[in-house]
């Protein structure tokens, strides 16, 4: 029977907490970026954007320290005091459930944005058309102009 010590709940427990809040501050983040969408901020979004992956990366930290705690947390039979490991296993998923809320608020507003960013790319590709549109049809007009040189130097 394995055992995990109170050390490795406690730290398994902490890093869950870090983890936490670095997925809140991606919320909140990913929660901008929307309306720096609607505004059209650009090199804002772009900072989000920034800012949310240094954020990822600190959490891909925490996932490799915490898994083996994972593991001898899965692999772990009940201790010789198991009411002592039922409050610190609820702590570790209450912490664990508040974690994938947020990941799935993140990805429902993520979609969102996404969707968001693909009508304004539509409609800028719409604009770029029809301007493209209206230069072809000034350049017909301008080959029927005469384009001398004695055309313009003359006085009137």
């Amino acid at each position: 029977m394995n055992k995990i010590s109170s050390e490795e709940v406690e730290r398994l427990t902490k890093l869950l907490g870090e983890e936490l809040e670095h997925y809140k501050q991606i919320r909140k983040l990913t929660e901008e970026q929307a309306l720096l969408l609607s505004k059209d901020d650009i090199e804002a979004f772009n900072d989000s954007l920034n800012k949310r992956e240094e954020l990822i990366e600190k959490i891909k930290g925490l996932h490799q320290e915490k898994e083996p705690l994972v593991q001898s947390c899965a692999s772990a039979s009940k201790s010789a005091n198991p009411q002592s490991e039922g409050l610190q296993s609820k702590e570790i998923d209450t912490l664990s459930n508040q974690i994938r809320e947020i990941i799935k608020d993140c990805a429902e507003i993520n979609d969102r944005n996404i969707l968001s960013m693909k009508e304004k790319t539509e409609e800028l590709t719409k604009k770029i058309d029809e301007q493209s549109t209206k230069r072809k049809g000034i350049g017909g007009y301008v080959q029927s102009v005469p384009n001398t040189p004695e055309m313009f130097d003359k006085k009137t």
